[in-house]
């Protein structure tokens, strides 16, 4: 009994409302800390194995003392930087050319823009090693035989072939971060640098720049993260000439390396050391899209932008939207159809048309190994993006509504969350194999399940961001009036938080089911006979020396992406319009 005269409340009813909360950080601490926990004491083991005996730093000096170790430094800083300042420029200019003048047929150059998102990179590779090969390129052989040239003007297995690949994937998401920051540039400082005299490149230097500068920022800090992370380009024309990145060093060492637990140490040394910096461009990239909203100028109802008249450059500039379309989309997809038609590897040419067939794709959906592949990966993407979504929205709704935590617990929930943006799928992948090798009584290893875990964590990031931008735009008067009422949080979740977050959380779904059927690196580190993916077979089939059947594959998977994107961007439609 209290001064006051009332029951002091019972140390249940304190806990239990923050029960959940607790529970919810605790997942997060085992999904996120825990795995890169193992990940860190393994680079000390000496076997590599978090478990075993023994403990120093053997397996640094091996790494730091391998002259090998820095050329793989300057090979991955090379091409994150490269894909970063190729990827900014092209999709800058695209955001520009549709939000900003007076491009022509708009609604067309929005869509040959976002299609590429409906080609996996490593498709994308596979089609410009097809096209571009300094031996067998379909490109290369025409211009040799058009010019009489002595060799080869191109080679896609290279440095510049890579960040010329990754570039065309990156492009899309670069236009659709800076598309929105043109767009809501306020004209008003155009014309008033326009009456002062100032001319289009002063007005660049002195009014875009600096405005978009948190948007540009931003959108460079993510891509470097993806530069640093990415394996799927170069596995697939770097690992073959030995021009390793960090993600595609870590796949060769656990999956070519003779004797495979070997390099286990290495593989966690090589991880941690660059995990340090996915942190911090991660740590930059959130801090600078937190703050972007500072540097918004809509000012209200008589908002206009601005459109400037291309003129004589019109031409040009429907050119360069072609042309992106074509080298992104266009040419890679029609050498992989053309491949999965012919009876063998065989340039284009009119005298192999009477010789296309089906046969290819004939041989792989009669594999009952593809049956399982694509089985696997249907089954693991639905119930992965199901679970993480879920997920989510609990985090959203832990950090933005409920006050059973502090804010700082509130904050490590948020921060937990969001930290596998800078986390690898290949470092993942193994992290994941060190947390089930040891806690041997899960029986989850080389099985479909440790895959859908490895997929809850890789997209946590992108779904808590979607599910908290998504309750931001929602009133916390409705939940209020709610429980006014007597209904207990469940309620008031399932009955009206959920009903009105239903179209941005059903977009993070299927994003997330598109993502994860053409994921390759996390999923190529945990294969195992029972857990192989459709990514995965094709893979194999292209790396076994199958390429007709790696097309083949390839294109009932792009039909697969292009379907599931189709409805991705209905949804978003959607989603816009509720939100008006």
């Amino acid at each position: 009994m209290s001064v006051w005269g009332n029951a002091a409340p019972a140390p249940q009813a304190r806990f239990l409302p923050r029960l959940p909360g607790w529970a919810l950080l605790a997942l997060l601490v085992y999904l996120v800390v825990v795995p890169l926990g193992l990940l860190l004491v393994a680079s000390f083991k000496p076997t590599g194995l978090p478990y075993d005996p023994g403990f120093g730093v053997v397996q640094y000096r091996v790494v730091y003392g391998d002259p090998g170790f820095y050329k793989l430094v300057w090979n991955t800083a090379i091409f994150a930087v490269g894909c970063t300042a190729c990827a900014l420029f092209v999709g800058g200019m695209l955001a520009w050319l549709v939000e900003r003048t007076d491009l022509p047929m708009k609604g067309v150059a929005r869509v040959m823009i976002a299609l590429p998102m409906v080609l996996p990179p490593f498709l994308l590779a596979m089609g410009w090693a097809l096209l571009a090969s300094s031996r067998t390129g379909v490109i290369n052989r025409m211009l040799v035989e058009a010019f009489g040239l002595d060799s080869a003007p191109f080679n896609i297995y290279s440095m510049g072939g890579m960040i010329f690949v990754e570039t065309l994937a990156l492009v899309p998401s670069v236009y659709l971060i800076l598309c929105s920051a043109f767009r809501n540039m306020d004209p008003a400082l155009e014309e008033a640098a326009m009456t002062s005299g100032a001319r289009w490149p002063q007005m660049i230097r002195r009014i875009f720049i600096p405005l978009l500068s948190p948007a540009i920022l931003a959108a460079g800090a993510y891509l470097l993260i993806v530069g640093f992370l990415v394996f799927d380009v170069p596995g697939t024309l770097g690992m073959p000439v030995g021009l390793f990145v960090v993600s595609s060093r870590i796949v060769y060492l656990a999956t070519d390396q003779s004797g495979g637990t070997s390099a286990y140490g290495q593989i966690a040394a090589i991880a941690v050391s660059f995990l340090l910096l996915l942190l911090a461009l991660a740590w930059a990239y959130r801090r600078l899209t937190r703050h972007a909203n500072r540097f918004i100028t809509v000012t209200g109802k008589g908002f206009r932008p601005r459109q400037l008249k291309l003129g004589a450059l019109k031409p040009l500039a429907i050119l360069f939207v072609a042309a992106y379309f074509m080298l992104a989309v266009a040419l890679p997809l029609a050498i992989l159809i053309w491949t999965s038609l012919t009876p063998y590897l065989a340039p284009v040419s009119w005298e192999m048309l009477g010789k296309l067939t089906f046969s290819q794709h004939e041989a792989v959906l009669s594999n009952s190994r593809v049956g399982a592949a694509a089985w696997t990966s249907t089954w693991v993407s639905l119930l992965s993006a199901t679970l993480v979504t879920a997920l989510a929205l609990l985090v959203a709704w832990t950090v933005l509504r409920s006050k059973a935590l502090g804010e700082r617990v509130r904050g490590v929930v948020d921060t937990l969350a969001f930290m596998p943006l800078a986390i690898p799928g290949t470092m993942i992948g193994m992290a994941l194999v060190y947390v089930y090798l040891t806690l041997a009584f899960l029986q989850v290893y080389g099985t479909a399940w440790i895959l859908v875990i490895a997929y809850i964590t890789v997209y946590l990031s992108f779904t808590s961001r979607a599910a908290s931008a998504s309750l931001i735009q929602l009133h916390p008067e409705l939940e209020e009036a709610a429980r006014t009422c007597g209904a207990s949080t469940a309620t008031t979740l399932r009955r009206i938080v959920l009903p009105l977050l239903l179209p941005g959380l059903a977009g993070a779904w299927v994003w997330v089911v598109a993502h994860v059927m053409r994921e390759l690196s996390t999923a190529l580190l945990l294969q195992g006979d029972d857990n192989v993916t459709a990514a995965v077979q094709l893979w194999s089939y292209w790396s076994g020396g199958e390429p007709g059947k790696a097309a083949a594959v390839g294109v009932w998977l792009v039909l697969a992406m292009t379907v599931i994107t189709v409805i991705w961007q209905r949804l978003a439609a959607r989603r816009e319009e509720t939100s008006k």
